[in-house]
């Protein structure tokens, strides 16, 4: 960490800050995309490797289950990539939140010459545990529950080619199972006091129970896929795109809270003003 100069301004600029988990949920949906298209139809050849000269690290004659089995490692080796990608971005996003708070709290105050700024909250490696301070310093929701459980999916499949092992991976009071959980949102469709979840548009309000006006309405709670020890972590695109969802929405309240904070310290004029997005730098002596 660079010492702050006494008589420079600091800029914030909370798009920036912001647009570090933009970047994490685009290469995780452009990089699984890549390598799970078609997956199923695609045999990866004879398996081995050149090198000026042929490896051959595998069998000449590859058979069908060996090859499933690879598919279905490499699957998840790659699904644990994606979460492990919004891992830690997330966490880099909490490093510079956390940087930006430390900022607001020194605003309006002289510091001495070679101060720094703390340098062992990057250092920490639960990011859990990270989102937990900020929102303490914030006053916002910390989503504990739910990162640390998307961590154990991401550690089962990292670890143990997804497959849960008890007590490891699990999180459940038994500790024979792995619960992930996330927030979502659903789309519900009311007629006549009844509800029915829309999974795909456009739909048919024939097949509607009730009668009556149809009322459409979003819904965000939270989902629990489980897996029990001995099984394999097994998560579509459909999932991993809520999860993609479920960060950049906690990201979105911990800027929220950022502003707020920033507003509670004169910094910003309201957090519904357009300048909000990019705070001036910071005024009187850093």
């Amino acid at each position: 960490m660079q010492p702050c100069s006494s008589d420079e301004p600091i800029n914030v600029n909370v798009d920036e800050i912001r647009n570090i988990v933009s970047v994490s949920i685009r290469r995780t949906s452009a990089f699984l995309r890549f390598g799970l298209d078609e997956l199923n139809t695609r045999d990866g050849g004879n398996f081995n490797l050149a090198a000026g000269v042929n490896y051959q690290f595998w069998p000449e004659v590859i058979t069908t289950d060996e090859r499933n089995d690879a598919r279905d490692a490499y699957r998840s080796w790659l699904v644990g990539c994606g979460l492990r990608e919004l891992d830690q971005y997330y966490s880099i996003f909490l490093d510079k939140v956390w940087w930006a708070i430390e900022v607001g709290e020194k605003h309006g105050t002289a510091l001495p010459a070679g101060f720094k700024f703390d340098a062992k909250f990057a250092e920490l490696t639960n990011v859990a545990e990270k989102q937990k301070r900020v929102t303490k310093k914030l006053g916002s929701h910390n989503f504990s529950e739910e990162l640390k459980s998307l961590s154990k999916a991401r550690n089962c499949l990292a670890h143990n080619t997804g497959m849960v092992r008890s007590p490891n991976d699990c999180n459940n009071a038994a500790l024979d199972t792995l619960e992930i959980k996330w927030l979502a949102f659903d789309m519900l469709a009311i007629r006549g006091g009844k509800e029915r979840i829309i999974d795909k548009l456009p739909f048919d309000t024939n097949e509607l129970p009730g009668e009556g006006d149809t009322k459409v309405a979003v819904r965000f709670g939270q989902r629990v896929l489980a897996f029990p020890a001995g099984t394999r972590v097994n998560l579509t695109l459909s999932q991993i795109a809520e999860f993609c969802v479920f960060y950049n929405n906690m990201a979105e309240k911990t800027i929220e809270g950022l502003l707020n904070f920033f507003l509670s310290k004169g910094l910003i004029a309201s957090v519904g003003d357009p300048t909000a997005a990019e705070p001036e730098q910071t005024p009187g002596p850093m």
